[in-house]
């Protein structure tokens, strides 16, 4: 089943088959297969050192797939640029620009929209989590 033609991954948010994930000889991730629903909230649990990190890491396009596919709504992502494939991440150790308001960090991620549309946006977002 092709992630790219099944009506069951097209209506699932985010669809990973066998996906791994090298640094050099290391394999941190290896033969993972995940399906999240749209709007579905998952929890990823493991040991340090278990691949966690780097499983998203490798969703949101920041490691290299060293096998396997990762699809966002029923389209392949493995070859999509990072900043052309509408979502991201936020890291465990929180990179946010202390010198800047809450509002200005959210816009920083919002840099090709029109100010307006930028600013729209923040106000949805800030209003999203009160």
């Amino acid at each position: 089943m092709s992630p790219t033609t099944s009506d069951t991954s097209a209506s699932a948010g985010l669809s990973v088959r066998g996906l791994a994930v090298t640094y050099g000889d290391l394999r941190a991730v290896d033969g993972v297969d995940l399906e999240v629903a749209a709007g579905e909230v998952v929890a990823l649990l493991g040991a340090s050192g278990s691949g966690k990190s780097s499983l998203l890491r490798a969703v949101a396009g920041l490691e290299d797939v060293a096998a396997g596919e990762v699809a966002w709504g029923g389209r392949s992502m493995v070859r999509v640029p990072v900043h052309k494939r509408g979502f991201g991440l936020m890291f465990q150790d929180g990179q946010l620009f202390e010198h800047r308001d809450v509002g200005s960090n959210i816009a920083y991620g919002l840099t090709g929209l029109p100010r307006a549309q930028r600013s729209e946006r923040v106000r949805e977002m800030l209003e999203l989590v009160g």
